[in-house]
Order: structure tokens, then sequence, then C-alpha cells
């Protein structure tokens, strides 16, 4: 069954039946085919959900980036409200940089999760912006381009950002919609304060993010082998400019949980998420735990930090034979477990 904001979508499905149409954020891998446009193009910042789309069929319209390359131009694009208002700002300029002048740019998703305030920001490319549909708790908002669009460059949305922490300082590349963005959040910089002997060998950052926990174990054991792997192509693009700001020769990855990650770790440290976009979700790290298994080496231990309310110590006692909270304050607990079963 499509998302709220897809099945809003199709009620307007004759809208992108012709012409060249641009697909940005789609929450669900069906929709395109049911909206049934050959010429229709996806721009996808999600691994899940791209990895998804590729298998259902025709590959090749689907695009995994951190923005999309602005060598194309498109009739109109419909860009699928995201979590953060910044990161809905920048799709905006992006994705305004690819379509051809007087071209449509519509946006949809659930009033909860702030389409209607975000709207306003179409008025940055257009005089007019109307709501052509609402349901299911859903809004639906189109311009059309009718103001002069600058070209788009990345690198303009993106700033540095010192972390001091865990005894070091340095710095750390961010961008709108990577978690925390602009600051070091209370979770990891307690994982990092509190961090036990680092061990040698491969070393996993697991929701990397910005590359924060990756990057500081990087510059704190320079012959461990160092992997960070996220979701989001926004966080794997920072997380690699972290890398070369540091200096450091360390492996970035997109993953869907731990589907793309390769091989045998020593050791694996996670601020792991809890959200899929608006809605809150406990199965990526309830997942991750599971599968673990199969990528900790003999002896092979995980770090984890986690608010508490999220109760994940059962189900880390279940997989571990030692479970130890090593810090806690009032609202984050840090886990450090050993022997796994």
């Amino acid at each position: 069954m499509l998302s709220a904001p897809s099945q809003l979508l199709m009620r307007s499905a004759d809208t992108f039946a012709q012409g060249k149409w641009l697909l940005v954020n789609p929450t669900d891998s069906h929709v395109t085919q049911q909206l049934n446009n050959p010429e229709i193009k996806v721009f996808h910042q999600y691994f899940d959900i791209y990895q998804q789309s590729c298998a259902v069929g025709h590959s090749e319209q689907h695009k995994f980036a951190a923005a999309y390359p602005c060598d194309e131009k498109f009739d109109g694009a419909v860009i699928y409200m995201p979590k953060s208002k910044d990161q809905a700002k920048m799709l905006i300029a992006n994705v305004a940089a690819c379509l051809n002048k007087n071209a449509s740019l519509l946006l949809v998703g659930e009033n909860k999760g702030g389409v209607k305030s975000a709207a306003k920001f179409l008025d940055s490319v257009s005089t007019q912006v109307n709501k052509i549909d609402s349901a299911r708790h859903c809004a639906l908002f189109a311009a059309q381009l009718d103001k002069p669009v600058k070209a788009f460059d990345l690198t303009k949305w993106q700033s540095e950002i010192t972390i001091n922490a865990g005894g070091l300082r340095y710095e750390i590349c961010s961008l709108p919609g990577v978690f925390n963005h602009g600051s070091l959040d209370i979770g990891t910089a307690i994982l990092l304060d509190n961090l036990p002997d680092i061990k040698k060998g491969r070393l996993l950052d697991f929701g990397c993010g910005a590359g924060v926990i990756g990057c500081y174990l990087g510059l704190k054991s320079p012959e461990s082998e160092v992997v960070m792997s996220d979701v989001s192509a926004l966080a794997v693009h920072c997380a690699k400019e972290s890398a070369k700001i540091n200096n450091l020769n360390v492996k970035v990855i997109a993953s869907d949980g731990l589907m793309d990650v390769q091989g045998k770790f020593s050791a694996v440290y996670t601020n792991p998420p809890f959200h899929t976009g608006i809605v809150t979700d406990y199965s990526v790290t309830e997942n991750f735990i599971t599968q673990l298994k199969q990528y900790l080496a003999p002896g092979g231990t995980l770090t984890l930090v986690a608010n508490k309310f999220l109760r994940y110590s059962e189900l880390l006692e279940q997989k571990f034979n030692s479970v130890s909270s090593i810090a806690q304050t009032t609202k984050f607990t840090l886990y450090q477990c050993a022997r796994i079963k």
C-alpha cells in the first residue's frame, strides 16, 4: 500500500502522465510505476528506498546522490517533504536549478511533517503558490517557476563544525538533513567522552551521520581500518568530507542497515537512529542488533548509546553474554557489549 503522500499524489496522476518529471525522495518504491510515465526520473537521498525502487525495475530511472546534477532539465518536479525544513529549502534550490523556465514545482507531505508551513519556501522561486489538493492528513502545493533561479552548489550549503569531545578537537562537515546538523548531539558526546580503550583492527561506525564517531576513531587509532555506514546520501557525503578535512583514509558506504556492509569488525560503535522520517521506528536498530553476530570478529565488542526510554537492554542481553552500562545520564545510557552469543 502506498504511503499517504503518495496516495494524495496519485489523485493528480494525470498531471504527471506526460513530459519530463523529476520525483524527489518518494517514500514508496512502487509509485513511479503507478504514475506510468517512462520519462519520469527519480532522485533518492535514502538508500533503502533507492534499492527497493531499482529492484522493482527500470533502475536507469533512479539516482542516489546528495544532490541532483543540473545538466538535465525537466518540465516539472515533485518533492516529498523531508523532516528537516532546512533540507526542504536546499532541495527546492537544487531541484529548481534542474527545471525548465516556467516549469511546475510541487511539494507534497503530511501535515504533521510541516508541509503547510514549508510551502512558503516555494516563494523563493515563484510569485504564486497554491494548495491544489489535500487528503489523508496530507497536502499538495504547486508553484510555477517565474523568478530567477540561481545555479546550485552543494558546497554553499555545507558548514564545518568543531567537535570537542573525548579529549580531541577536530572539524566535521555538516549539511541540512544530516542528524543534528550544525552541532554535536548529547548522545554522541556521552559516547565519545566515556569510550573504553579503542580496539585495533576493523572498526565500524554504524549510522555515521556526518562522521563524528568514525573520524574520532580514525584520529585515535590511525592504524585501524575505519568503516562508516549510513542510509542517507547526505550523511555519506558529509562523512567523506569530514574524513578529508581530518586527512583520514577511511571507507564510507551507503547501506540499508547492515545489508551493504561487508566483513567482520573487532568493534562496532553507534548512536543508532530511531526515526524514519517523522515516524518513530525502532526496527533499524533492532535489526542491527539481531544481525550483528555475523559482523563481529571473535572477541568483538559493541558500544551503543541510546535514549533511556529506548529499552534496548533486553535485546542486547539476548544477543550478548556481557552487557554493561558504562555511563548514564537522566536521558541516555551508554552500553558496552561483549561475548556475542
